[in-house]
């Protein structure tokens, strides 16, 4: 679990909390480690902590992850449970056993309770990007864990744009007990998984491997004549513009997000042709080996519903414009 979590930002007015040999230190006394102490304390973000049959928690399940002693309950939940499920949803799969919520505990090298210590900090697929660590997501999962945040609207910090050591896996809520701005984040999401946007990667020019790949075999799909070599090169760059024309999209020759929708087409089972064996051949690239035959049979269908799994997607065995991103992202 993270042990860092910065004192930057407003000032929260909270009182330092030190280890005794009896108990916990607040200031002004020692007091016992139990009972009014617990109930008195303060996380480092200002809010009550304490044991979980202290504070209000209540559980948090969001794709195959479920947070041990939950978080709290209430706003917090609410605006936690947001963050975690556009996570899940446009950053990477949540995984079992790897995501953490309350503790409570001193920060590591610190006086002050951690924001797990109120069910006020979740720490998401914590081995795959462990404290002290930057890096550990790529420039796409960054930007769209900072477009995350700024949904929030102040109210949700993550730890890897601490300015000290990084905490790549933490988010925690950094408003005051009653800041309206809580309340109103989490009347404007309603507790509700938010629509989950389907993020493409741009491809372009220059580009090489699976992804050009999938796209010639696409332009083939959709009876344009180009060799498949995973190469985009002049020729492919001028059939992309040819079928962005045909359907009024700028024509810039560049697969971003609106090109690829209009390009993708939705395979099942039974389906055959060139969006076939270009499903087949990403699934081999991510790890799920089946034959580039050009026919959508039921191995086709199992190792699709095998990946949908494995990312958090509906497992139907269809792939349709979300399934089409992850393979490609």
């Amino acid at each position: 679990m993270c042990e860092l979590h910065e004192t930057t930002g407003p000032e929260l007015g909270r009182r330092t909390l030190l280890r005794g040999a009896g108990g916990l230190l607040l200031a002004g006394g020692l007091v016992g480690a139990t009972g009014s102490a617990a109930e008195a304390a303060t996380s480092q973000n200002g809010w009550p902590a304490g044991s979980s049959s202290a504070i209000p928690l209540a559980t948090l399940s969001v794709g195959a992850a479920t947070f041990p002693a939950g978080v709290r309950r209430g706003d917090v939940h609410t605006v936690l449970g947001y963050v975690a499920r556009r996570f899940n949803g446009e950053v990477e799969a949540l995984v079992k056993g790897w995501c953490w919520g309350h503790s409570y505990r001193v920060i590591s090298g610190s006086t002050s309770l951690s924001n797990h210590s109120s069910g006020t900090a979740i720490d998401l697929n914590a081995p795959r990007h462990p404290l002290g660590r930057s890096g550990t997501f790529s420039a796409a999962q960054r930007t769209r864990i900072h477009s995350i945040v700024s949904a929030c609207n102040g109210v949700v910090r993550w730890g890897g744009d601490y300015s000290g050591r990084k905490d790549e896996m933490h988010f925690e809520i950094d408003v005051r007990p009653g800041d309206a701005r809580l309340a109103a984040l989490a009347r404007r999401i309603g507790g509700a998984p938010a629509p989950v946007p389907i993020v493409w990667t741009t491809v372009r020019r220059g580009a090489n491997g699976f992804r050009t790949t999938a796209i010639q075999h696409l332009l083939r799909h959709r009876g344009y004549s180009l060799t498949v070599d995973g190469a985009f090169g002049p020729t492919t760059e001028s059939r992309v513009i040819a079928f962005q024309r045909s359907k009024g999209l700028a024509a810039d020759g560049v697969v971003g997000p609106k090109t690829w929708t209009a390009l993708v087409v939705t395979v099942k089972q039974g389906s055959s042709g060139q969006a076939v064996v270009a499903v087949q051949k990403l699934l081999t690239h991510r790890g799920y080996a089946v034959t580039a035959s050009g026919s959508f049979g039921s191995t086709t269908t199992t190792k699709t519903q095998a990946f949908q799994k494995a990312r958090a997607l509906t497992a139907d065995g269809i792939v349709g414009p979300r399934t089409w991103a992850k393979l490609t992202v």
